[in-house]
């Protein structure tokens, strides 16, 4: 008992003099490094992160330095920027094995960035090698598009294997990502590749939902907490770069996805929604006593009529443009336009008549199509093929529906949606109807818009989400 605690003194001061040594050399780091809280596990690991903190087991810890400080500052580092990137918060469904050896991968990259900071030992060839080779092939430094990268190109469990050794440093084992088991299909998701876990299953009791809504609570608090020391991180690094020179532009790159908003999809659709007069009861002036008193008063004379009318907020002309340059293309397109329409009829969006235009553009008007009953909208979907693929010029669109309401084709438009990737020449003018830009934009940033216009940033990933949660 007394050598534990004297194991346990010793590694408390080793995390100290650990965690002086990199606020002098990442000072850009301060206010990440000074919010870890650290707790003492008997897993036998070095570090393993947490939503609200870092685990340490003190006999690990102890090694580790007697071997090399430098190894356990490298650790250390590795975990900090887990929760600087927001990998313990995963919201969606992956395939946690792989998600894991992603989120390494894009961790080691900044750690290999930056250690000539903190470290005096060299990164292994082998490593850096696979390093500069992936972050090549997905084309940025995220866990994301290390993650896509892998799936897109099927990585087989040999390839994981082998390069899982290479970038382990923590254990993930607290992180619940949600994910597939290997009885619902798929790859098997839990556990790390060092060790599975049994995946438990949640009680129904109500105390189980109390306790479970708390979790969720304290997860959304120590997220946001991270957050915000994310954002410091990127301007302090912002600071440093052009002070001092650092180089940490993959560390920046590593945190977008964290920073960046998502977008309620289902709800900003509804924004471009109209009144328009539906036939059918309205419950809110409508009386039944009155209505049966009636009935049994004067014999099948209803005593007050129901009002048929009522205003419901219902989309009839609508203008769907797809830009369709080199950059916008592809099945994602395709993916679009169904989800849009999926999320639009599920909330009782559409009048059964439409006229909705869908146009295909790039630096003209490329393919034009008019849909005046809804059942047309999957049958274009399934037999969708795109046209154009040059430049990006927005103004032709704009151009092509004033003459459409010129020419009284269309009276009032509901709505214009504009699927693009943000890269084109806008109208000087404002349009009189509500016109919305949703950008395609996998490196999470959020490109400018008029101000007569409101904008959504949708990644891949999004696009994904919302079929998901559309079914």
């Amino acid at each position: 008992m007394e050598k534990f605690k004297e194991q346990k003194e010793l590694a408390e001061q080793i995390l100290h003099l650990t965690e002086a040594k990199l606020l002098t050399r990442l000072r850009f780091l301060s206010g990440a490094l000074t919010a870890i809280s650290y707790k003492s596990s008997e897993e036998d690991v070095l570090f393993a992160t947490e939503k609200g903190c870092i685990f340490y087991n003190s006999k690990q810890l102890l090694k580790r330095y007697q071997k090399s400080p430098d190894e356990v500052a490298h650790a250390l580092v590795h975990s900090l920027l887990h929760l600087l990137m927001g990998h313990p918060f995963c919201h969606q469904e992956k395939d946690v094995r792989l998600w894991n050896l992603a989120c390494d991968m894009s961790v080691e990259y900044s750690c290999w960035e930056l250690s000539g900071y903190f470290l005096s030992e060299r990164y292994e060839e082998t490593r850096v090698r696979q390093l500069e080779r992936f972050v090549d092939y997905a084309g940025g430094n995220t866990a994301e598009a290390f993650y896509n990268y892998f799936l897109d190109n099927d990585i087989s469990k040999d390839e994981q294997k082998e390069l899982e050794p290479l970038f382990y440093l923590d254990s993930h084992k607290y992180w619940e990502v949600p994910g597939k088991s290997a009885a619902q299909g798929g790859r098997k998701t839990s556990g790390e590749f060092n060790g599975d876990s049994d995946e438990e299953e949640m009680s129904e009791s109500p105390a189980a939902g109390v306790e479970a809504s708390e979790e969720i609570a304290r997860k959304e608090k120590h997220e946001k907490k991270w957050k915000q020391l994310a954002r410091q991180v990127q301007t302090d690094l912002e600071l440093f770069q052009r002070r001092q020179g650092i180089c940490a532009g993959s560390l920046i790159q590593g945190m977008k996805p964290f920073l960046f908003e998502t977008v309620d999809y289902t709800a900003f659709l509804r924004m471009f929604a109209a009144e328009n007069e539906v036939l059918q009861i309205s419950d809110e002036e409508f009386d039944p006593i009155y209505y049966t008193y009636g009935l049994q008063k004067y014999g099948n004379i209803p005593l007050i009529e129901p009002l048929e009318y009522s205003n419901l907020h219902r989309i009839r002309e609508f203008i769907i443009a797809i830009d369709t340059s080199g950059s916008v293309q592809g099945e994602i397109v395709a993916e679009f336009l169904r989800q849009t329409v999926h999320v639009l009829q599920q909330t009782a969006s559409f009048t059964d008549q439409v006229s909705i235009y869908i146009l295909q553009c790039d630096a003209q008007i490329q393919n034009c199509i008019q849909i005046h009953e809804l059942k047309e909208l999957d049958a274009y979907i399934d037999h969708l093929e795109l046209h154009g693929f040059g430049g990006t010029d927005f103004r032709p669109v704009f151009d092509y529906v004033a003459q459409l309401l010129e020419q009284k084709k269309l009276k009032k438009i509901n709505g214009l949606l504009y699927f693009t990737d943000g890269a084109g020449v806008y109208p000087e003018t404002e349009p009189p109807y509500k016109t919305a830009f949703i950008f395609n934009r996998d490196d999470y940033s959020s490109p400018k818009v008029p101000e007569w216009a409101i904008r959504a940033v949708l990644t891949s990933d999004n696009i994904r989400i919302l079929k998901k949660n559309t079914k």
